[in-house]
């Protein structure tokens, strides 16, 4: 059995750095977890109290809403029965998202993809769509 190399002894020492800050970085992940357990807890406990429920969780974390795929064959009725109901002074493509209840990106792509559908006035942020 020979003795290791310094190169040897400074490798097996960084490997053993590397465990320990690994090791660190898990006892810091759980005792932020069991930080939550006890906030969640303590919210619970005054929401008891008070009567009254917490709205968020103290995560911090916001998500997005997921909404369903939508073809555009289903999407073409709902656009054109929004405009038909709303669309008398002309929709743009973020108002008729919020009217069916799409993404506006989703019916820029609708509107880009069929633009046979509705009638095109204006250029940019001001476009507004009409009833052909």
């Amino acid at each position: 059995m020979s003795t290791p190399t310094a190169s040897e002894q400074i490798e097996q020492l960084e490997q053993q750095i590397l465990g320990l800050k690994k090791q660190a970085l898990l006892e810091l992940h759980e005792k932020l977890a069991e930080a939550r357990k006890a906030v969640a807890d303590l919210e619970k406990e005054l929401a008891q109290l008070t009567g009254k429920l917490v709205e968020e969780p103290a995560t911090g974390v916001v998500r997005r809403t997921r909404r369903p795929s939508i073809t555009d064959e289903a999407l073409k009725p709902l656009v054109l029965k929004a405009m038909a109901q709303h669309g008398m002074t002309g929709l743009n493509a973020k108002e008729i998202a919020a009217r069916v209840g799409q993404d506006p990106l989703r019916i820029r792509k609708f509107i880009a993809g069929n633009p046979s559908v509705l009638k095109r006035q204006g250029a940019g942020p001001g476009t507004r769509f009409f009833l052909r």
